[in-house]
């Protein structure tokens, strides 16, 4: 924040401000966020800590602010967190790297009483410190470097030598953090911040225990004498099992259910029958129709081999067709282009339908904050009770992104992905390191991190396997991203490079059509960085479409 406000420091300093108070001051200044206001006005002492309100960015478990006591003898449960009583747990901690632009745009404090240390107390909204997605209130400055020099260590460090550190170098543009991510003292049992999916199910069972007696959920109209399971499972995925079913005697619909022997399956399938009912909300027809849950107490709960749903949480979708974009191309280019009632029977025909139908679905999504996660050709079907347009299914993978009113199943590090359809160092959502979402940082952190992203890469593998049937298999497919991988993830490259080796192997023709026109696509949509790949929605106006 120091870098790049120089006349202000020393105006500042003529004015007599302590150092502490001067790089508040230009903080502030640097980030646009006093104008007009005088500097006098935004004069603190060291005893008196500026009042924020990061318990916002620690707040909720899974996305939705942290519910307070409401005895308003309780001073604790509304008083601002401030360096004063931000109490640092002694557990576990997790160190972040992070480079950002200066001026930083962020307000430091003294770590303790002694005057040594700094902590973040506060982002300068819009400053580069906000904008990086990656910093967040109550982090410790423990390291700091600036290009090609070495790293200083800040630990243990007078407050006053800390920000004389941060403004060294005042030519270099940025500056290189290392930050201890801190975890407030009465929120330790709940609120370590790791980036793994175990933990955060975990955190998710215990809070669902704390919640009281359990109350069985069900859709108003949908009864277990209404519902018959047909014999044998349709499918079977890492936490659930699928089922035909019947209901109310003429509808054809598909059942799920959680795995008794899989850790927080049940929590898995209520997150995603929440993100269901979100989507059926807000996108319906992005994915196949949900009709709802049923759950079943232990007296209730009948058995599968007579047709009756078991104890437990089901969830219905209707039947609108049972085959898959993977199994219709494997069986050849003619009839998948039957099924998805496509009058161009060759892959260029049917990877320009397809690919428009499919991105139009997860534009969809994206715009009401989901990300499904888990987009490839086996969880795409053919609707063939609505004229053989694509949909979407499965969705025991997606995060809710943006809140309404909570985040669901969205979390820093790695976490749900096929490894075939995910670029192999990108398994995750939010990167490890970067906050946990609330529903005050979420929309900053969609903007900062572009979660929508992931689906772009995964599009664009489902796109490479309708346009060249050699790669519709796990081998072709795996070949090629390594080989793209090989030369950079740039196209050019591969076809300059590589698509010689394959010969009849495949054909990239469809490809290759219209001056390379889905190769550029699929380079937009595959782009190495997340931050260069092109949205869904941006994706439809591609020249491929014309």
């Amino acid at each position: 924040s120091v870098s790049g406000v120089h006349s202000e420091e020393a105006r500042i300093s003529r004015a007599g401000y302590p150092l502490r108070e001067r790089f508040y001051v230009m903080s502030m200044i640097a980030s646009r966020a006093v104008v007009g206001v005088p500097l006098r006005a935004r004069k603190t002492t060291a005893r008196e800590p500026i009042a924020t309100t990061p318990r916002a960015m620690f707040g909720g478990m899974f996305g939705g602010n942290k519910t307070t006591t409401a005895d308003p003898k309780d001073k604790k449960a509304d008083a601002p967190l401030t360096a004063a009583n931000c109490k640092i747990a002694t557990g576990e901690k997790e160190r972040l790297t992070v480079t950002i632009d200066r001026p930083m745009g962020m307000v430091l404090e003294p770590l303790d009483e002694k005057g040594k240390g700094a902590i973040v107390t506060e982002l300068v909204d819009g400053g580069n410190a906000d904008r990086s997605g990656m910093i967040q209130a109550c982090d410790i400055l423990v390291a700091v470097s600036f290009a090609g020099g070495e790293t200083q260590s800040l630990e243990n460090r007078w407050y006053e030598s800390i920000l004389d550190e941060l403004a060294g170098e005042p030519d270099c543009p940025n500056v290189t953090l290392t930050l201890e991510r801190a975890v407030l003292e009465d929120d330790e049992d709940m609120l370590t911040i790791t980036a793994d999916a175990k933990r955060y199910w975990e955190e998710k069972r215990e809070l669902k225990a704390r919640g009281g007696p359990k109350v069985l959920r069900r859709t108003p109209g949908v009864e277990p004498k209404d519902i018959k399971v047909l014999p044998g499972p349709l499918g079977s995925g890492n936490f659930g099992t699928v089922f035909r079913g019947v209901f109310k005697g003429d509808q054809d619909v598909v059942l799920k259910n959680a795995k008794v022997d899989v850790m927080a399956a049940e929590e898995l399938l209520e997150c995603e029958m929440d993100i269901n009912y979100h989507v059926h909300a807000n996108a319906k027809g992005a994915c196949a129709r949900f009709m709802g849950c049923i759950e079943l107490g232990a007296k209730d709960g009948g058995e599968i081999y007579n047709g009756t749903l078991t104890e437990g949480l089901w969830l219905m979708w209707a039947n609108e067709g049972e085959n898959t974009v993977e199994a219709l191309m494997r069986r050849g280019t003619a009839p998948l282009a039957a099924a998805m009632a496509c009058a161009d029977a060759t892959e260029l025909g049917v990877a320009k339908k397809a690919m428009g139908e499919l991105l139009a679905s997860l534009a969809r999504l994206h715009e009401c904050g989901v990300v499904h996660r888990d987009v490839k050709p086996a969880n795409l079907i053919a609707a063939e009770k609505d004229g053989g347009v694509l949909k979407l299914i499965d969705l025991g993978a997606a995060a809710l992104c943006l809140p309404m009113p909570e985040t669901l199943n969205y979390y820093p590090g790695d976490g749900p992905a096929d490894p075939r359809y995910a670029k192999a160092d990108e398994l995750y959502l939010l990167p490890p390191g970067s906050p946990r979402p609330t529903a005050d940082n979420a929309a900053k952190l969609w903007e900062a991190h572009k979660p929508d992203r992931f689906d772009s890469w995964s599009a664009g593998c489902t796109m490479l396997q309708l346009a060249v049937v050699g790669l519709r298999t796990d081998a072709g497919l795996e070949r090629f991203l390594a080989d793209y991988a090989s030369v950079g993830y740039d196209v050019d490259a591969f076809r300059g490079e590589k698509m010689g080796e394959y010969g009849g192997f495949a054909d990239f023709a469809a490809l290759d059509a219209n001056g390379g026109a889905g190769w550029d696509l699929c380079q937009r949509l595959m782009e190495a960085e997340r931050d260069a790949r092109v949205s869904c929605e941006a994706a439809l106006s591609h020249a491929f479409f014309d």
